[in-house]
């Protein structure tokens, strides 16, 4: 099972977790690969189009598990508008994901 924690404090987006394995399948676990791609891009994306400091980004990876905030209340409105936009991608995907294997993947929000 992966658990999925969006991070958000009114309506923006501040960041992600996720931790553990899917284990749809033993071999070449398609659900597990693409949560993997999704999460990873996710950060990667942000740091490419936002050219954010590392300061502004916390990021943290384990075996099945990612961590990711971004520091919103030091970025200007045009990086947070793209911030928001890539998170909210990552949100998308992993809601299709969900109403394909729902009982593998379970998706909460917190505030922070």
């Amino acid at each position: 099972m992966t658990n999925i924690y969006i991070f958000k404090k009114k309506d923006l987006y501040y960041g992600f977790e996720m931790d553990g394995h899917a284990d749809f399948s033993e071999e070449n676990d398609i659900l597990c690969a693409s949560l993997s791609i999704l999460s990873i891009n996710t950060p990667n994306a942000i740091e490419k189009i936002c050219a954010l400091d590392s300061k502004n980004v916390d990021l943290e990876v384990g075996d099945g598990y990612l961590r990711m905030m971004i520091d919103i209340d030091n970025l200007d409105d045009y990086k947070i508008r793209d911030v928001q936009t890539i998170i909210r991608t990552f949100e998308v995907g992993i809601i299709s994901l969900k109403k394909e294997y729902n009982k593998y993947i379970e998706i909460y929000y917190k505030e922070v």
